[in-house]
């Protein structure tokens, strides 16, 4: 399942981000404040959030319970807190939450509850893009195609200005944060989905093509840290060395001809997995 974990002991959160993920789960984003989790869960729409009831400082547990569930529905709520106490327990109860399981529990517990969520989430299908306009959705493709602002707007013969406008207009309409966020929409591949045999993408090292999947799947730096358990400053290096490689000047760049060597190998796969060719 995809997750955000939220509690104001982030060491705590990193640990247990390693333990799930080596169960299958993926850790989205780690937040050490109420608000800061609501705010997460609103940007990362994951399958589930745990959070803590108890924070010193920035919003309370309660409330951003029920903020997750009025805001995104599509997120269920596991309290990992102190069992020790009934209140905490009843409140959990009353703002709408999937299962309440108490910090000094076994790992068990919660891989457990999570997979108790899972089976009762409906099959997930595809969240459709929103209506855009011609032209808006000429520049996400362009995006996704790795395009500068320079050249799309020489080629759509509009104003650098003008096409800004457009990339905005498109970010707002997409809940996107950044030009990469919005090129993964617009073809999400799997996990290890690189087509890591292409000759383009052959000379980076698994950790480049590692960083490089990430930002396929729209993560940002700071994501691909955590996810990849290495410093920002180790993510920025690899990113570097990769876009050297590839010969590309922009993360945008990469992530697009990645994509594209991903299609090609998949077209050069056939279209019909495990059945014979037509003759």
């Amino acid at each position: 399942m995809r997750l955000v974990l939220c509690d104001d002991n982030r060491i705590f959160c990193e640990a247990l981000a390693v333990a799930l993920e080596a169960r299958g789960h993926q850790a989205l984003a780690i937040a050490t404040t109420a608000d800061e989790g609501v705010a997460a869960v609103a940007r990362h729409q994951p399958d589930a959030c745990l959070l803590d009831f108890r924070f010193h400082e920035g919003g309370e547990g309660v409330g951003a319970a029920r903020a997750i569930r009025d805001k995104s529905p599509g997120t269920a709520v596991l309290v990992v807190s102190d069992s020790g106490s009934r209140v905490a327990s009843l409140a959990a109860t009353q703002a709408g939450v999937a299962g309440f399981v108490g910090k000094d529990q076994e790992l068990d517990r919660i891989a457990t509850a999570l997979d108790a969520i899972a089976a009762r989430r409906p099959p997930s299908r595809p969240r459709p893009l929103p209506a855009l306009t011609p032209r808006e959705a000429e520049v996400l493709q362009r995006i996704a195609a790795g395009q500068g602002t320079k050249l799309m707007a020489c080629e759509m013969n509009v104003t650098t200005e003008t096409l800004r406008t457009y990339v905005k207009n498109v970010l707002a309409k997409l809940g996107a944060h950044s030009r990469l966020e919005a090129a993964a929409l617009v073809s999400r591949p799997g996990p290890g989905e690189l087509a890591h045999e292409h000759p383009l993408l052959a000379a980076l090292t698994p950790r480049e093509r590692e960083v490089l999947a990430q930002l396929t799947r729209g993560a940002g730096l700071r994501e691909v840290a955590m996810q990849l358990h290495m410093s920002l400053k180790t993510v920025n290096t690899h990113l570097h060395n990769l876009r050297g490689k590839l010969g590309v000047h922009s993360t945008l760049e990469a992530v697009a001809l990645a994509r594209s060597a991903r299609h090609q190998a998949l077209a050069g796969d056939g279209q019909a997995p495990g059945g014979p060719a037509a003759g």
